[in-house]
């Protein structure tokens, strides 16, 4: 059983993602008077609006501050968000190009691309993966850390942050082997560089790249991935599998390296 005294801490961090969720669903609301163009960001401001509403809540109840929490800007937060943000962009790359050489996908260019909009939304997509860190890898990430340690705080985060994307309208499929499974690589970033910054890089460096390929929400992609003509159903059928099979393979990876990382901080400080 967890101990009460527990119980009352993990009704914090938890509490807070609630909070943020319901806070961001409501707010929403107010993009309907925003033109549609500039969708993603007033998406991003409102969600950055409602974590930052939601965080402060919980830090005036148990009377902390952000920089109990790593919540500051740093001398490297600019080095670290660089370095995340290349390689998200580089596993990014690896799991779409493996795709398509393995199923035989075409690359074209996509006939509604226009390279000026999709640098002018990159921003937007900074600022919604920064939303996102800063709702569930920062306060709650840290504070579940502190009580329970990495591997249930790493699973925790990974399935509320799968639950978050199915009340935004993701199936629960998608959520659990995408955002959810992304989530362990964002919380074991976070661990390791002790903050938001680099974790906030690899999501914005993930996200570029496929919306550079695959498009997002009112944002076009430049590259358009799609079978030849005549396919078989034989070969969708493998590409989909194997799609499957890549974010299995992130899973244990990150579970490795959680362990790994995990085990050699153990041993610093036991030396």
């Amino acid at each position: 059983m967890i101990k009460n005294k527990n119980f009352k801490k993990i009704i914090f961090p938890i509490g807070s993602i609630i909070i943020f969720t319901l806070l961001f669903i409501f707010l929403s609301q107010l993009k309907s008077f925003l033109p549609e163009k500039v969708e993603r960001y007033s998406h991003g401001i409102i969600g950055t609006i409602s974590a930052l509403a939601s965080i402060y809540l919980f830090l005036k109840i148990e009377k902390s501050s952000f920089k109990d929490y790593n919540l500051k800007w740093q001398k490297n937060t600019i080095i670290k968000f660089i370095i995340g943000t290349l390689i998200g962009a580089i596993i990014a790359l690896i799991m779409i190009f493996s795709q398509i050489f393995y199923s035989g996908l075409e690359l074209k260019l996509s006939p509604d691309q226009n390279i000026e909009t999709f640098m002018i939304a990159i921003p937007a997509i900074i600022i919604l993966a920064f939303m996102e860190e800063f709702a569930f890898r920062s306060y709650p990430f840290i504070k579940l850390n502190r009580i329970f340690g990495l591997r249930i705080t790493q699973i925790t985060i990974a399935i509320l942050f799968a639950l978050y994307h199915i009340a935004n309208g993701w199936s629960p499929i998608l959520s659990f082997l995408g955002p959810g499974i992304w989530s362990l690589a964002y919380g074991l970033s976070a661990a390791i560089s002790n903050g938001i910054s680099m974790p906030t890089g690899i999501h914005s460096g993930v996200n570029v790249i496929l919306a550079l390929f695959i498009g997002k929400l009112n944002i076009n992609s430049v590259w358009q991935i799609d079978y030849p003509e005549n396919v078989s159903n034989e070969i969708i059928e493998s590409n989909e599998n194997f799609g499957f099979l890549l974010q299995i393979i992130l899973f244990v990876i990150c579970v490795v390296a959680t362990e790994i990382y995990l085990r050699r901080k153990t041993s610093a400080n036991i030396g």
